[in-house]
């Protein structure tokens, strides 16, 4: 309490006489008035889920995380007394919305939805004690609250480190309470993983292992240059805040990450070593209390689909099937012969021609072409939307931060702040040079940035006039199907023409998400080991062996996620025939974009009924 009451009394000191050079933050659009009431009521409901998900209504800079808010100030309560709040916390909210009574074929009626959709996904394993879920995750019900993709620590870190603002006093304050509350915090998390394995549930031990060093990367080196302190004075100097209030602050903070989350993280890591020889030595979630139940609402949230786990390994293969024959021809065609597709993809990968120089000036190299390609696609937004819904954010290309990038995904995507303040981010792993070849950057490129998540994150988090709750719901199978469709339309739209190559990694990327069909049900619901589906995708693929133990460690930690990008994508494919077929010649492939994405994520079947309205 001391320290805590020092900190106060010296920030609110020195913050009394501090300008920063930053600007105030966006004022959002007033509410439209609701004719059922549905404006006012999904505002509550937000402001009650925020209330318990603090870190979301951070991440998303929400009004009350902002400059200083209350929600910027803690971490998720993640004890088996949080976790418990939170699921009753869902169900309560989708009761409340499942009452509202608006008018059939109202805007009102598409949001309460909505809203509603969003936390069926998260109930409908809610009687699994064990795991975590979060109405508005990518990956619904977690199994195993920490592990080496994901968990508190490393998503508490990641927020603090890329999203929370400490451009004004109060913002840096609060920056520093929730660091001083890693100890609560995690005392949580700990309690949880204890309880979790008491009630059955023990992590696979490959994960186990693969945790260890994300804890030991946050116990190393000396504090001063820690990510946490790094990122938070590059923040305040970026604020060009004053310089004895950086100072105080800097000293504060390496003070709360000594005595306060570095032994609240060793802790856990001493958790995490003690439960190794204990892991789960199977790698599916079927081998887990209730595991089957667990991952058939996965799939059905996550996917967004009630097709049985082995039909779509059935879609899966054949899907395999079809785009390894489009590779072999266009291999073929550009002097590639001999071996298998993965063999020719790997030789390929390998080729001089196709990498940058594993360096320093190699990366940054990198960086300069995947801006480049990314502003070529912004510069032909017309060609894939109408004026009117070009979304104006900034995209920001950055490398995933060397602490995290041993077990993070070759790439992904922050969404930009609810204010503006914060641009959307595509983040690229460069862990392994030889991972990202040059021919794999343009689709990869297309689908975190332009016109894949960045376009359509960006223009729902500008709609205004939405609830909360439209603007920051995630559909795994919406959001990543129209990333990946987003990588074909590219090809449509002409982008490889001159680029065989390109062309070829784009293919090579919707054959990984089509694997993803066959080892992610093979995992889970087939009984694979995790050394069978990595043969599996490496042999189809030609994929580097970094990236495809990573990836198949990753479906083991997010049962089900993997599914929703060719599913989702699929899906939107059989939707735009439809479409054009319903309208023939005054069909434009810009107003079914339009409409697939104008008024956020939703899932696959309200966006198929919208479209039908729409081709009426």
């Amino acid at each position: 309490m001391g320290f805590e009451l020092t900190r106060r009394e010296a920030m609110a000191g020195l913050a009394a006489g501090t300008i920063l050079g930053v600007g105030g933050c966006a004022t959002l659009p007033a509410r439209e008035a609701q004719g059922c009431d549905a404006g006012m009521a999904l505002a509550m409901e937000a402001d009650r889920l925020l209330a318990l998900l603090p870190e979301v209504a951070t991440y998303n800079g929400a009004d009350a995380a902002l400059d200083g808010g209350p929600l910027a100030r803690r971490l998720d309560d993640y004890s088996p007394t949080g976790e418990q709040a939170l699921r009753d916390g869902t169900a309560a909210s989708r009761a409340r919305i499942s009452a509202l009574d608006c008018p059939r074929g109202s805007r009102d009626a598409l949001h309460a939805a909505v809203s509603e959709a969003v936390l069926a996904n998260a109930g409908g394993s809610a009687a699994i004690p064990y795991g975590r879920i979060n109405p508005f995750s990518y990956v619904n019900h977690l199994p195993y609250l920490v592990s080496q993709i994901s968990g508190p620590h490393i998503d508490s870190q990641a927020v603090m480190t890329t999203q929370q603002s400490v451009r004004t006093p109060e913002a840096i304050d609060a920056w520093l309470e929730k660091l001083n509350g890693f100890e609560t915090a995690f005392a949580g998390v700990l309690e949880k993983v204890r309880a979790d394995e008491a009630a059955g549930c023990r992590p696979p031990r490959a994960l186990l292992a693969k945790t260890l060093p994300v804890l030991d990367a946050f116990l190393a080196g000396p504090a001063e240059s820690h990510p946490l302190i790094e990122a938070f004075d590059d923040g305040m100097a970026a604020a060009v805040t004053d310089t004895t209030l950086r100072a105080t602050a800097l000293h504060f903070a390496i003070t709360a990450l000594q005595t306060k989350a570095r032994p609240a993280f060793q802790r856990l890591r001493d958790q995490i070593a003690d439960m190794l020889p204990r892991g789960q030595e199977h790698s599916g979630i079927w081998a887990q209390p209730e595991g089957e139940a667990l991952y058939a609402a996965n799939v059905r949230a996550l996917g967004d689909t009630e097709q049985s786990p082995d039909e779509i390994h059935d879609i899966g293969l054949d899907e395999v099937r079809r785009i390894t024959a489009e590779m072999d021809a266009l291999l073929a065609a550009n002097g590639e012969t001999g071996g298998s597709v993965g063999e020719r993809m790997l030789r390929l990968a390998g080729d001089e021609r196709f990498l940058f120089a594993d360096s320093d000036a190699g990366r940054r190299e990198l960086l300069d072409y995947v801006g480049e390609l990314a502003r070529r696609a912004e510069a032909n937004y017309g060609d894939m939307l109408p004026p009117d819904i070009i979304p104006r954010q900034q995209l920001v290309i950055r490398r995933v931060p060397v602490a995290t990038q041993d077990s993070a995904p070759g790439g992904y995507y922050d969404a930009p702040s609810l204010d503006g303040t914060r641009p959307g981010t595509y983040w690229i792993n460069l862990r392994d040079m030889r991972a990202v070849p040059r021919f794999r950057l343009p689709t990869l490129t297309y689908h975190e940035g332009v016109p894949g998540h960045h376009t359509q994150v960006a223009i729902a988090s500008g709609l205004g006039e939405a609830p909360l709750i439209i603007r920051i719901a995630s559909f795994n199978g919406y959001q990543e199907g129209w990333a990946l469709y987003a990588e074909l339309l590219a090809k449509e739209l002409g982008y490889y023409d001159d680029d065989p190559f390109g062309d070829l990694g784009r293919l090579q990327d919707e054959l990984f998400r089509a694997v993803r069909l066959v080892v992610d049900t093979g995992l889970h619901h087939k009984r694979w080991t995790r050394e069978q589906a990595i043969r599996f995708m490496q042999g189809a693929t030609g994929i580097a062996e970094s990236r495809v133990i990573a990836e198949i460690e990753r479906y083991m930690a997010w049962p089900g996620q993997a599914l929703g990008y060719k599913l989702g994508q699929l899906r939107l494919i059989e939707l735009r025939e439809r479409m054009r077929t319903a309208q023939g010649g005054a069909f434009d492939v810009r107003n079914f974009n339009a409409i697939v994405l104008n008024q956020g994520a939703m899932p696959l079947g309200l966006v198929a009924e919208r479209l039908a309205a729409a081709g009426r």
